[in-house]
């Protein structure tokens, strides 16, 4: 029977107050009969009215934590969770469809453990029909996302700011990593190919759509270029050590000194490469610290 797993809806937050609401109000439009919403705030001096919005509305918990980290808050929301599926999205976004949610259960049957939705950055925009969707390829050097496309495919990783996982899939390899910090950049790839590696499958279900406003301040935004690098950087090393092994993170620690060096000559100055590459040695550094 349909539709009648508990959902927890999770909304990991930082400094976005009123668009935070809009996205909450989209989820309670839902027609799925049983979720709740639960919002891990992590802004200092979170806004009176949003608090209040917060609490006026018996299906909505709200947690505040000082930590600044979209893996932990992550995390902290799914220790609170009460649904056997949790769905984990961005806090800034709009939903159209009501049957989002159900487009998003109703795919867990069978060996499937985790569920990606397609993120779209405006409605309107015709649809792609891409051939592949959320593939990784090379050991994880490169990795192929698309995940605004309409076929319905098996993927390797999904999109973190629209993602369902079983909530014991989830304790079972052990939720995300808070190694991967900054922009967090690839914490949502490397849950999911423990994810895989647990012998699960992860599909992409088109229909659960959604809009991605991508608001530039707040969350795990950000804006300074030269900190922005450094982060991809070193946390693409953690990944690559951490699924791909030693080897790997030769080839990768390669191509990422070339690309130090190409936006160096790009941008005309040093301090770009130095930056990049200083992450590569960082991250290895750290990740066997």
């Amino acid at each position: 029977m349909e539709n009648t797993q508990f959902v927890s809806v999770i909304f990991p937050t930082l400094d976005r107050g009123e668009i935070l609401v809009n996205s909450i109000k989209d989820i309670l439009k839902q027609d799925y009969p049983s979720f709740e919403i639960i919002v891990v705030d992590q802004t200092e001096h979170q806004e009176k009215e949003v608090i209040d919005f917060m609490k006026s509305n018996p299906k909505i918990k709200y947690i505040h934590i000082t930590k600044k980290s979209l893996p932990h808050a992550r995390n902290v929301a799914a220790t609170k969770a009460k649904g056997e599926i949790l769905l984990f999205l961005d806090d800034d976004i709009r939903i159209k469809d009501p049957n989002f949610i159900s487009y998003h259960q109703r795919n867990f049957k069978g060996n499937v453990g985790l569920v990606g939705g397609r993120v779209v950055s405006d409605f309107s925009l015709k649809a792609p029909d891409y051939k592949e969707t959320g593939k990784l390829k090379f050991f994880g050097l490169k990795k192929i996302t698309h995940f605004d496309g309409i076929r319905k495919q098996e993927i390797d990783h999904a999109p973190g700011g629209n993602m369902s996982v079983y909530k014991e899939v989830f304790k079972k390899v052990g939720g995300y990593k808070e190694i991967y910090g900054g922009n967090a950049h690839l914490e949502e790839t490397d849950f999911c190919l423990r994810v895989k590696r647990a012998g699960l499958k992860i599909i992409f279900e088109p229909k659960a759509v959604l809009q991605h406003l991508q608001y530039q301040s707040g969350g795990c935004r950000v804006q300074d270029i030269y900190e922005l690098r450094y982060w991809i950087n070193h946390n693409y090393v953690f990944f690559i050590l951490e699924n791909y092994g030693k080897l790997v993170f030769v080839m990768l620690a390669v191509r990422q000194f070339f690309w130090a060096l190409l936006s160096a000559i790009k941008r005309t100055e040093f301090k770009m490469f130095k930056v990049m590459f200083s992450a590569t040695i960082d991250g290895y550094r750290d990740y066997y610290a």
